[in-house]
């Protein structure tokens, strides 16, 4: 599996190893010049982590096999909405925001 880090600029990573490194590129351990090859590895975490944000950003905004069944209920003046229920929610939501808050 290949891990690929996006919006990476190159260059920048180039010159942050040469920092590191006192400015001599591909110097090796213990002074002897002999080039070596830096390896990065992610966790098992990180890597579910991104395969799930691909998942997210290749996910559509409208998930509409739940929109379709209320857009045919509205359609069909079968769609009726609880006053209460509304109210009741709008003020859960800001005891819970002012909870937060506190």
């Amino acid at each position: 599996m290949v891990t690929r880090i996006k919006s990476v600029n190159v260059g920048q990573l180039g010159r942050i190893s040469r920092k590191r490194t006192g400015g001599k590129s591909g110097a090796g351990v213990g002074g002897s010049g002999a080039a070596r090859a830096d390896d990065a590895e992610f966790s098992a975490g990180a890597r579910t982590m991104g395969l799930a944000g691909e998942a997210i950003h290749a996910a559509p905004d409208v998930r509409m096999e739940l929109v379709e069944p209320i857009r045919e209920a509205l359609a069909g003046g079968r769609y009726q909405v609880s006053s209460l229920e509304v109210a009741d929610k709008i003020l859960r939501q800001v005891l819970m925001e002012r909870k937060k808050s506190i």
